[in-house]
């Protein structure tokens, strides 16, 4: 009998052996499978915000979706030299209606000697003011004439800090211009110049800013706009929008032939660390009251806090602003009160903020 008797081939063994490996590897690839589901899935991320309706879009996706609806609003007589000087007589805005409602910012149609509208698809539109909303800096705009418009929507949910950002405007010459970040504060107040009214419930992102998107639309993930964006001249330090709420009530209030809601103050929301300092409750501290407005008519003075409207607790989250809470015009509220360290409960009656 040779040394090599009663032993297999090495080829036999060696073939034995990838046998074995292939079946290990199969039954391990197996129980990943069955345990994560394929690989890809566990390595794919969304660059959405939360919220129903999100679909996992990249900022690129959700830009170029939304863009048809993103408009240039002309305040001033133009001419190509002015423009390529980076002239200031066109602003953002962006369509919600098919039929030629925009949203803008009041303050990109301010001085305005006319006010049109130029859509992405070529078209051109003689434009007039519908609607503003002093207290929150938006705008409405009728492109007179416009048909079939590509329109945005407003987003069901708040913004809540830590939320995807993107900014998506016109600028002449150029294709459309997108700004993202995340948001990093809500419910501030800004006020934009000496005379000006405070203006309330403002979103702040973390993003540099640029004075061509002034009125231009501020989207979620999902590509549903949370907020307007305002040129604030750099005094928030970085991107800053106003109110989409406050632009989504004034665009329900046009459709509906409303008046929107109104408290007749002004006030400014102190968080927990402001609060302790001043020793003063978390709420919104009020800065003005209207004369005979319905604050005033309720007893509300400057300088109580408003610490709850009905079953709401006053935050960052739920500031003392109409639209924010969900009011309507002749709606009875219970307001809490904080007065020299006394707590008021009064009734007020919600105003109008105007036809």
């Amino acid at each position: 009998m040779t040394a090599g008797a009663g032993r297999p081939p090495l080829w036999a063994a060696v073939a034995l052996s990838a046998c074995v490996g292939l079946v290990g590897g199969a039954l391990a690839a197996w129980g990943i499978y069955s345990r994560f589901g394929p690989v890809e899935r566990v390595v794919s991320q969304s660059t959405s915000s939360g919220g129903a309706g999100a679909q996992g879009l990249t900022v690129g996706a959700v830009a170029e979706q939304k863009a048809g609806a993103v408009v240039e609003v002309i305040t001033q007589a133009i001419d190509p030299r002015s423009l390529l000087a980076g002239s200031t007589t066109v602003a953002g805005g962006f369509a919600v209606s098919a039929d030629g409602l925009v949203v803008t910012s009041i303050h990109a149609i301010r001085g305005a000697t006319q006010l049109k509208v130029a859509t992405a698809d070529g078209h051109l539109y003689d434009a007039r003011t519908v609607r503003a909303d002093a207290g929150h800096g938006v705008a409405l705009l009728r492109a007179v004439g416009a048909q079939g418009l590509a329109t945005l929507g407003f987003a069901s949910d708040a913004a809540r800090p830590g939320d995807l950002a993107i900014a998506v405007a016109r600028v002449p010459f150029h294709s459309p211009t997108v700004s993202t970040g995340t948001v990093s504060s809500t419910g501030r107040s800004l006020t934009l110049g000496d005379g000006e009214p405070a203006l309330s419930d403002v979103l702040a992102v973390d993003a540099t800013p640029n004075p061509a998107e002034d009125g231009a639309p501020l989207l979620n993930g999902a590509g549903a706009v949370i907020g307007v964006v305002v040129d604030a001249g750099g005094a928030a330090g970085g991107l800053t929008a106003l109110s989409g709420r406050a632009a989504a009530s004034l665009f329900q209030q046009a459709a509906g032939g409303a008046s929107g809601p109104s408290l007749g103050l002004t006030a400014v929301t102190l968080d927990p660390a402001t609060g302790a300092a001043l020793h003063l409750p978390v709420g919104a501290w009020i800065a003005s009251v209207v004369p005979l407005g319905p604050a005033a008519q309720a007893g509300l003075a400057e300088g109580d806090v408003v610490t709850a409207v009905g079953a709401t607790h006053i935050d960052a989250d739920h500031p003392l602003d109409p639209a924010a809470l969900g009011l309507a015009v002749d709606q009875q509220v219970t307001v809490t009160v904080s007065r020299s360290g006394t707590s008021l409960n009064l009734s007020l009656v919600v105003g109008s903020s105007g036809p």
